[in-house]
């Protein structure tokens, strides 16, 4: 076997080992989770950082493993000692730290501690001696040599990216993702096309793409300057995909040289869309640190009549200082632009503290007051419904009333449907909407409980001959997505139009699960007089959910001479419109037996055009 040694300045390697070391962890979580180890080699970069700070805490040296399980219990002072004591480890040290590791005998609590510390020991010995670290790998069962994997091809491809490439190439294909890693971390410098290729062959193109762009990003931002006389003097560049690196430039150039630098910035963009996101993203940027500037760069934009581009500073300007940013919006000429921008800061300020924004409230513009309040308590109802409703009894304007109000019952129907439906019934400051705010509170109660949302609304007198009780509403709700307890539940239902108006619900839902003949029996169980009425209102449905020869079967069961008559017609008319296809000769013979003598002439005129 050919010489695979490779030795390097202890230092610099030092470096670039405790950042394979964290990806190596990188790997070995992902492959805990899943197969496909499919996270971004920036995820790497907050570990190190994460794991460095966490040195700072006073730490005692150990010499081996036991001594590491022995002194230390916590995962995250273990694995801040195992990192000192593996990075300062020489060769022949870390030989003998894996070959503890690999013989250790583990509780069911620290079983997973052996894959990783075989990924930190592996992943530091690879770069002083890859041929030891290869030997080492090859001689572990495939659960354990995943783990090592990353950090002997990250350290092969860094010295003979060829050689790396065949050796993953000789891997299973389970751990192609891990292996691919390693060798594209190390390789960013190669052509883009070269690496494109190897994720393709390795199963994981995205992991490519995503680690290519970064590290693009990367170099970018190193010099701004010049990534930017790249990117705008590439035609390739002005494309949608490249948007990434194209706004991270510019906001590199902001922060080097201010806002004044924006014109320049999107005059040299070509395509429409990208300056259009563009002059949005720079415009939030700003908008961070002068949102008055922002603001008026925004307000100055050509052709920009829906505000699009005020949008995202009012955004960003809200989340920090609502109340400068209310101001100044208010400056603007009444339009709808204004209102919407002003609801969207005042919704913003609501969410930084709701209970502060509370004693804010009346300062602001007195058409600006129930809007507020409406924000407020879409807040205030998921901690508090009596604070809520103290806000609500504050407000006058009806329609942000009604919302609030619908707001206020969503919350409390989880919590105590029982006094959300005696508030709705009983609070005179709703009645101009009462009937609605029941009927979104019962259609949303049936979904978690229909035996409770019959009961309340059983409870609720019907004041009128004409008036529909709300017990119709729970079953309509119910139709489609549980028709049989729909049916179960007509029993008690009140006699009259809030009967009628639930079995007619009952059946279309019937009528949709194939079961139109229980349908039609169904309806004999009403009074005669109500029965035209349930009959007739089935007949489209009929016509559209059932093919021609079970509707021939089932218009002789349909006790209504109309209600047969209206159900041929229907078919007769729309059977162009059919999946079936044109009507047979005998099946409109078939069905002109039950068209009504007064309309045959026009049926008949109909089929002859």
């Amino acid at each position: 076997m050919r010489d695979l040694r490779w030795r390097g300045n202890r230092r610099a390697t030092y470096v670039v080992v405790f950042f394979a070391l964290s990806m190596s962890i990188l790997c070995l979580k992902a492959f805990s989770a899943s197969k496909s180890v499919v996270k971004d080699s920036k995820d790497a970069e907050l570990e190190v950082g994460a794991l460095s700070e966490s040195q700072d805490t006073p730490i005692f040296a150990v010499g081996s493993i036991r001594e590491l399980f022995r002194d230390y219990s916590d995962d995250l002072s273990r694995l801040s000692v195992a990192y000192d004591l593996i990075g300062t480890a020489d060769e022949g040290q870390l030989i003998d730290l894996f070959d503890q590791t690999v013989k250790r005998r583990y509780t069911k609590e620290d079983g997973s501690w052996k894959s990783e510390l075989i990924s930190l020991i592996s992943a530091q010995l690879a770069p002083l001696n890859l041929e030891k670290a290869v030997s080492l790998y090859e001689a572990q069962p495939l659960e354990d040599v995943k783990y090592m994997l990353y950090g002997i091809t990250h350290a092969w491809a860094s010295k003979d990216f060829d050689g790396a490439v065949e050796f993953a190439r000789k891997q299973d294909e389970s751990i192609y993702p891990v292996a691919l890693r390693g060798i594209v971390d190390a390789s960013l410098s190669l052509p883009e096309a070269t690496l494109m290729d190897l994720g393709t062959e390795f199963g994981d193109l995205a992991y490519v793409e995503r680690a290519v762009r970064a590290y693009k990003l990367k170099v970018d931002l190193a010099d701004p300057d010049e990534a930017w006389t790249r990117l705008i003097n590439d035609p390739t560049s002005h494309l949608e995909e490249n948007f990434f690196r194209i706004k991270h430039v510019a906001n590199a150039l902001i922060d080097e040289y201010g806002v004044s630098e924006t014109d320049n910035l999107l005059s040299s963009i070509i395509s429409p869309t990208l300056n259009f996101k563009l002059r949005q993203s720079i415009l939030s940027k700003v908008a961070l640190s002068d949102p008055e500037t922002a603001f008026d760069y925004a307000l100055a934009t050509p052709n920009d009549v829906f505000g699009t581009m005020l949008t995202p500073v009012i955004n960003t300007w809200a989340s920090v200082d609502p109340e400068s940013a209310l101001n100044r919006v208010s400056l603007l000429e009444p339009s709808k632009i204004r209102d919407r921008l002003q609801q969207t800061v005042v919704s913003s300020w609501v969410q930084l503290d709701p209970t502060k924004f509370l004693d804010s409230v009346d300062n602001l513009p007195s058409d600006l007051r129930d809007m507020a309040r409406m924000h407020l308590i879409g807040h205030l109802s998921k901690d508090s419904i009596e604070d809520a409703i103290t806000v609500f009894a504050d407000m006058s304007e009806a329609t942000q009333q009604e919302q609030a109000a619908l707001t206020i019952v969503d919350s409390w129907l989880d919590s105590n449907p029982d006094a959300a439906f005696h508030w709705i019934v009983s609070n005179s400051e709703i009645a101009g909407y009462r009937n609605r705010v029941l009927q979104s509170f019962l259609v949303k109660l049936t979904k978690k409980d229909a035996d409770k949302a019959i009961d309340l609304a059983l409870s609720r007198p019907i004041s009128g001959e004409t008036e529909i009780g709300l017990e119709a509403f729970v079953i309509d709700e119910l139709k489609f997505s549980d028709t049989d307890r729909a049916l179960r539940l007509l029993d008690r239902v009140r006699p009259g139009e809030t009967q009628l108006a639930a079995f007619k619900s009952v059946s279309t839902g019937l009528i949709y699960d194939q079961r139109t003949g229980e349908a039609i029996e169904l309806g004999k169980t009403l009074p005669e007089d109500e029965q035209v009425d349930y009959y007739d209102s089935m007949t489209f449905s009929i016509s559209t959910q059932e093919p021609v020869k079970k509707i021939l079967e089932l218009l002789p069961n349909i006790p209504v001479t109309e209600a047969r008559s209206e159900l041929a017609e229907n078919v007769l008319m729309f059977s162009s419109v059919r999946d079936e296809g044109p009507l047979s000769s005998e099946d409109v013979d078939s069905l002109m037996e039950y068209v009504s003598p007064a309309n045959l002439p026009r049926v008949k005129l109909f089929l002859n055009r």
